[in-house]
């Protein structure tokens, strides 16, 4: 009986101490739909800058193995409402119109990140070439003709580089490996090969989507992910990571419609979103189309209406940022309107 349960235990102490094999390759191709062309974006607008030399890596240089050019990039400052500004420096072998594209696009694509991931990014390189994206140096690295690594994975391989950017020095420690060690698996094949390096990239994005966009996984998927890197969630949840929801878009105005749309309203204890619709031109009133309370934003510096007065921070106007303050005034038949009063220019700062 003794031997028998020496045996059994051999056994279940083997068990234990050898990997699953990972369920994936690699994560960023698991589900195109984690984050989403449509889904909400911080991002306010791009302003260009004085170009000055900079440092600039690029997976071209050296015969294609990589390396670091002083280059005059044609910069941009990209700005969001929950977040530090970020330099966009655009190789010039992009014309002027090119790189502002450039810059837009991709700026736009980084504040659907969540704030967290974007905490460390103080630098975007935009290359042309068909290369790898990068994340580290306070940067994400972009070359624009990485085919595989745009359309459906655009979102999915920036959230992975911006993990190594700002998650990496804050997650890898005493914490993490003990998750690495109870959970005794990987999630994919590539985390299991740089368990240093690609592991915390490689689980955080399927961390993301099972915690806030299970709607969009099976649900085999769902607890393929909570079963295989369980411990590990455990540490990202001590993060308080959050989506950029509809609440984190900025206010804007739309001439063809005549609408201005306010995302984030508080009023009397709660969060709205209004859309106000410009029913008279002459004397600038707006009339109330809908009201639908909504989340509270992940940014301080949000809409307010009290005492009468609709007080809005910030709204756009094509690329052009304002604050405005409507008065509710005296309305007929059951309506509810605004009336501008003042309004002034915003000009946005980068930190």
């Amino acid at each position: 009986m003794n031997i028998l349960l020496a045996f059994i235990l051999v056994v279940s102490l083997f068990a234990m101490s050898s990997h699953a094999a990972p369920p994936f390759s690699g994560t960023v191709w698991v589900d195109s739909d984690i984050i989403t062309p449509s889904d909400p974006s911080s991002f306010i607008t791009i302003t260009p800058i004085s170009s000055e030399s900079r440092p600039i890596f690029d997976r071209r240089a050296n015969n294609g193995s990589g390396g670091w050019l002083t280059l005059n990039p044609t910069m941009f400052s990209a700005f969001y409402l929950d977040g530090n500004a970020i330099e966009i420096q655009v190789n010039p072998e992009f014309d002027f119109d090119e790189a502002a594209s450039k810059a837009e696009f991709y700026g736009r694509a980084i504040g659907q990140l969540p704030k967290l991931l974007r905490t460390d990014v103080k630098t975007v390189w935009i290359h042309k070439g068909d290369e790898a994206f990068g994340g580290g140096n306070d940067n994400l690295l972009i070359h624009t003709d990485s085919t595989g690594y745009h359309g459906e994975a655009l979102e999915e391989t920036l959230f992975h580089e911006a993990c190594h950017t700002s998650l990496d020095s804050r997650v890898y420690g005493n914490a993490w490996s003990n998750a690495q060690n109870l959970d005794n698996e990987f999630i994919s094949i590539y985390a299991k090969n740089y368990p240093e390096r690609e592991d915390v990239a490689e689980s955080c994005a399927l961390y993301y989507a099972v915690k806030f966009r299970p709607d969009r996984l099976t649900q085999s998927l769902v607890s393929l992910v909570n079963e295989t890197i369980q411990n590990r969630i455990l540490v990202f949840d001590s993060f308080d990571m959050k989506p950029v929801s509809k609440a984190d878009v900025p206010a804007s105005y739309e001439a063809s419609s005549g609408q201005l749309i306010l995302p984030a309203v508080k009023a009397a204890g709660k969060n709205y979103e209004l859309i106000l619709e410009l029913t008279d031109p002459g004397s600038l009133v707006f009339s109330l189309q809908s009201a639908i309370e909504t989340e509270s934003s992940n940014y301080v510096d949000t809409a307010i209406y009290s005492d009468g007065l609709l007080s809005v921070p910030l709204f756009l106007i094509k690329s052009d940022t304002f604050s405005i303050t409507l008065e509710l005034i005296t309305s007929q038949e059951g309506a509810i309107d605004f009336k501008y009063l003042t309004h002034v220019k915003k000009e946005l700062i980068a930190n």
